[in-house]
């Protein structure tokens, strides 16, 4: 009976390990997206667009009005690559 009430204190230490584990995990996941938010935010205060222009210049971005320069595009290709490859 030693060695089942033995597993069975492992199992639960084992549960509270993966439970910090997996808060953790939460909370670095939401640190990289607001990083990720942050950065994006920086780009735009840049540019020095107001709220008008910059909604009219995404807007033609997205409906495909306007394009990135071939050489952006390649750029921007290889660190999407990049970064799949991690």
């Amino acid at each position: 009976m030693a060695a089942i009430d033995k597993i069975r204190s492992d199992i639960e230490k084992t549960k509270v390990k993966i439970a910090e584990q997996q808060k953790r995990l939460r909370e670095l996941e939401q640190k990289v997206a607001e990083e990720k938010n942050l950065e994006i935010v920086r780009m735009v205060k840049a540019v020095k667009l107001d709220n008008k222009e910059l909604s009219a210049f995404l807007k033609a971005y997205a409906s495909g009005r306007i394009s990135l320069p071939a050489d952006m595009q390649a750029e921007l290709k290889e660190q999407e690559d990049s970064e799949n490859e991690e």
